[in-house]
């Protein structure tokens, strides 16, 4: 149990540092720490996730207003429905959603965390074929068209409630969304999604206060050693190429992916 914590909280340092250099991809390392490493529920797997997103993400804010790279208007565009959506979602639908979803002969049955880990398990690999595809493509030249509030609405209320379900951040979505159809130059992309990915988990996890039971040594710890982390991250990203972090950390996504699947569907094939 010890060797696993262990390397739990190496994992956190290594949230930090792609959080710092990528603007997204937190939450999709943290969720399986949780729930795989310190044994959680995928609930208090998620609630947790969200907080140490959030906070990574706040650091990540508050180390790039010097640089004047954020877009605040356009993230309150996408806060606003994310907000109401994520706190709607974490307090409400999540946990009206039955243990136990479907019961399968010879005693298998489908569970709500099954359900959620493999939807999670789908997004993550989505988002890393996307990113891997597209660290070969040349970045969308910057654009200022005039941005049309209607799609940024729906893609906050879609983001929202992918972030309430599973607990992710969202920054594998929001980066894309920002770069390639609101034609955001890279680094403000990733850090205008830093401080839509802060604010919204915070809220998310704030939807979760009161229905699990937080293990606040655990988070604050682990918490730490992200923001340290995190502060690596943005500091040294101009020191590797885009395109060689893009691919390698989808390639790190998609394997993640893979590995959460074959666990999880491990048991309808024994």
């Amino acid at each position: 149990m010890e060797t696993f914590q262990l390397i739990g909280y190496v994992g956190a340092f290594a949230i930090g540092l792609i959080m710092g250099s990528t603007g997204s991809g937190g939450s999709a390392m943290a969720v399986p720490i949780f729930n795989y490493l310190f044994l959680m529920d995928m609930h208090s797997a998620t609630a947790h996730s969200l907080f140490v997103v959030g906070m990574s993400a706040s650091a990540g804010v508050l180390l790039n207003v010097r640089k004047q790279r954020m877009d605040w208007q356009l993230a309150l565009l996408f806060l606003i429905p994310m907000v109401v959506t994520v706190f709607l979602v974490r307090k409400f639908l999540l946990p009206s959603i039955p243990p136990v979803l479907y019961s399968i002969h010879d005693g298998l049955i489908i569970t709500r965390d099954l359900a959620i880990m493999v939807f999670f398990s789908a997004l993550m690999a989505l988002a890393a074929i996307h990113t891997i595809k597209d660290a070969k493509k040349k970045s969308p030249t910057p654009s200022k068209s005039k941005q049309h509030y209607f799609p940024i609405l729906l893609f906050g209320i879609g983001i929202g409630i992918i972030t309430g379900i599973t607990g992710t951040g969202g920054g594998f979505l929001i980066v894309p969304v920002l770069i390639l159809f609101l034609r955001l130059p890279i680094k403000r992309a990733i850090a205008t999604s830093l401080i839509i990915i802060a604010l919204k988990s915070f809220i998310g996890f704030i939807g979760d206060m009161g229905s699990i039971e937080i293990n606040w040594i655990l988070l604050l710890s682990f918490s730490a050693i992200s923001l340290t982390g995190m502060a690596i991250g943005i500091h040294s990203s101009h020191l590797i190429p885009e395109k060689s972090l893009k691919k390698g950390f989808g390639y790190v996504v998609l394997c993640i992916s893979v590995l959460v699947l074959f666990r999880e569907l491990a048991q309808f094939i024994q």
